[in-house]
């Protein structure tokens, strides 16, 4: 309350004055002044007493009578803004000034409000995280899922450490759907007490990594970031990795075995479905800050970060495996269900000391993976591409004189019933090669070759015609219900006189058509399908038998085992490895199994090793088993010995019961 009131002390000068001046006004009476003067005189009296009785004062502004329900913060800080109804127009024009300068500056502005734990964030600010700003929230928790891991742990660091120190901080990060790299700085504002009440911060874009947001870098058809979008984003994480010693990532390829013969046997947009689902799968086992793109047709390309440092690569090998797994499962689409195969090469940047080579080392470890046995497996990197490129040209000089030479020997693994005493019921029959120079050289590595460079021709001729001799041998010892299994590639069933040249190799040996099988993959049931059908109809009808090898890894559809005339379908080994401790694995060989009695087919599982695996598949009905557990591959004079001791097939004096 004020002590003296103006307005009432002027009030009550003009009363003063005017009783005053009502008193001379007799004196001038007195002295019979002139009527002219008496008149404005009293009109002068008059006006004094109106306006000290009726006159309304205008109000005073008073810096007293600013609102006590706003806490007004510290002067000394320059953020004090006086509010009252006499300045309420100036501080409309400041806090629209202050919006525009928020809107408009090429940095983003954020302010966190330590009491009430939220953050206002500009419009720019929300760009620069490459997200909308009505989806940025009003938490500071927003920020975690938006910037790198490891970037995010930083800034808490430093957060806490400016909060108690009462200093300025300020960092580099990456956001993970912005364009840029960012600094982000902040400064704690202090109140009367000298304790932070909140943070005043700014987002400054640096360098530029490229827009998601923009369409340009979009894969229309999955939604995920394409090609260009990739391989600039690789860039990125070459110059900051280059830059940063702590930090390290990931570069997968993923490639869909056999996709293309989805779009021929179905259709294009069933195809583009396909995509969508394995695109839906990679994206779900994916974390948030992992760069997914798909970069060709049926390649799906990932960026892993921060992922640690070291020999130990157990998490990654351990992430990989799922992956691969997970995008394995059967597919359900249209009513149809389908096994997808793929095929992964994974390189960390830290394993090559060009670490632009990154694309090309990992686009080659692919592609040796997809023209060899090895199709529908993962390959890690192991360095020396160069000299493996130049050793495969050597090798492909010797295979082809080794084909020449007919250097080739022969070796053959065991099928056994185990439903009925173990008893041996086939022998697939396996190149292998003993040079000169090189000694023994495995088929993983002269096999790929021989089908890249088309020698598999030649070759696979060479093996059927010593395989059909060799099974002849055993069956006129008697052994007459014996089968050799022979692996045909799809460049061998791509030939039109593959028939002719059985038959004059069947003839050639004298082998009944009834001890042979033929083994071949998905992807050579698939090719030319209507080809395909009448190859293996004709060779059926000779007694031939067709076995599907490696079931499960490449592309499978129950469509043409329903139409095609297959007898025996084979578990790989890759699914019997892992079957006993697995269960999505032993889930996959349980619906195999099941397929195969459903549709009356013999089925025998691979590379069975241990007890375990055995009694597992004993136990799920599969009874035709090959694998170590019982033999390894073993020469034909091995191979005697072992049908002698086993409780091996009923010998005969003739061929007649397979005329």
């Amino acid at each position: 309350m004020k002590l003296f009131d103006e307005h009432f002390l002027l009030r009550i000068l003009l009363i003063v004055v005017g009783t005053l001046f009502s008193v001379f006004m007799d004196d001038l009476i007195a002295f019979e002044a002139h009527p002219y003067w008496i008149i404005p005189y009293c009109a002068s009296v008059t006006f004094l007493f109106f306006t000290a009785l009726f006159y309304r004062f205008p109000p005073s502004i008073s810096l007293n009578k600013i609102r006590k329900d706003l806490e007004v913060p510290d002067p000394s800080t320059n953020m004090g803004l006086v509010q009252s109804d006499g300045l309420q127009r100036a501080l409309e024009e400041k806090e629209s000034l202050l919006n525009m300068f928020f809107s408009h500056s090429s940095d983003g502005f954020w302010v966190f409000d330590l009491p009430t734990g939220k953050v206002q964030w500009s419009a720019r600010a929300a760009e620069l995280l490459g997200v909308p700003l009505d989806e940025l929230g009003t938490s500071l928790d927003s920020l975690r899922s938006l910037i790198f891991e490891s970037d995010w742990t930083k800034f808490s660091n430093m957060l806490s450490i400016s909060l108690e120190s009462k200093q300025k901080f300020s960092l580099d990060a990456r956001p993970i759907l912005g364009k840029n790299i960012i600094a982000i700085s902040g400064i704690p504002q202090l109140n009367a007490e000298g304790r932070p009440i909140r943070l005043f911060g700014s987002f400054v874009p640096k360098a530029d990594i490229l827009s998601f947001k923009n369409p340009f870098f979009l894969d229309e058809l999955t939604g995920l970031k394409n090609r260009r979008y990739f391989l600039e984003h690789l860039k990125e994480k070459v110059s900051y990795s280059e830059l940063h010693q702590d930090y390290s990532f990931a570069l997968l390829l993923i490639d869909i075995d056999h996709f293309g013969r989805i779009n021929d046997v179905y259709s294009p947009q069933f195809g583009d479905c396909v995509l969508k689902l394995i695109a839906e799968r990679i994206v779900s086992s994916c974390h948030s800050q992992d760069c997914v793109a798909r970069i060709s047709a049926d390649i799906f390309g990932i960026l892993l970060h921060d992922v640690p440092i070291g020999k130990d690569k157990s998490e990654l090998v351990e992430f990989v495996q799922s992956l691969h797994s997970k995008i394995r499962q059967p597919l359900q689409l249209e009513g149809k269900e389908l096994l997808i195969g793929a095929s992964m090469s994974v390189i960390l940047n830290r394993d090559l000391d060009a670490s632009e080579d990154l694309m090309s080392h990992a686009t080659t470890l692919l592609h040796n993976l997809k023209s060899g046995d090895c199709r529908g497996n993962i390959q890690f990197f192991s360095g020396g591409l160069r000299e493996k490129a130049m050793q495969v040209y050597q090798l492909e000089y010797e295979l082809r004189k080794a084909i020449q030479a007919k250097a080739f020997t022969l070796v053959y693994q065991p099928v056994v019933d185990i439903e009925h005493g173990n008893r041996v019921v086939s022998f697939e029959s396996l190149v292998r090669w003993n040079n000169s120079e090189r000694g023994m050289v495995p088929p993983s590595e002269f096999i790929p070759i021989a089908e890249e460079t088309g020698l598999i021709v030649p070759l696979g001729e060479l093996i059927l015609r010593g395989a059909c001799r060799q099974a002849k041998e055993w069956v006129d010892l008697g052994y007459s219900d014996l089968r050799i299994a022979v692996n045909f590639s799809a460049k061998q069933f791509s030939q039109g006189d593959l028939v002719k040249t059985l038959q004059s190799i069947l003839a050639e040996t004298g082998l009944n058509p009834r001890n042979l099988k033929m083994e071949i993959t998905e992807y050579t049931v698939m090719n030319d399908t209507e080809k395909t059908i009448e190859m293996m109809r004709q060779l059926t009808a000779m007694g031939v038998e067709i076995s599907i090898d490696d079931f499960g890894t490449g592309f499978s559809s129950l469509s043409y085992l329903k139409n095609f005339p297959v007898h025996t379908l084979k578990i790989d080994k890759f699914f019997v490895d892992s079957a006993v401790e697995k269960e999505e694995d032993a889930a996959f060989v349980r619906m195999i199994i099941g397929i195969a009695k459903s549709l009356n087919l013999e089925l025998i599982a691979e590379g069975v090793e241990t007890k375990e695996q055995l009694e597992f598949l004993r136990s799920e009905g599969c009874s035709m088993i090959q694998g170590y557990y019982f033999s390894k591959p073993l020469p034909p004079a091995e191979v005697l010995t072992f049908l002698q001791h086993s409780n091996g097939l009923n010998r005969s004096s003739s061929i007649k019961q397979l005329a």
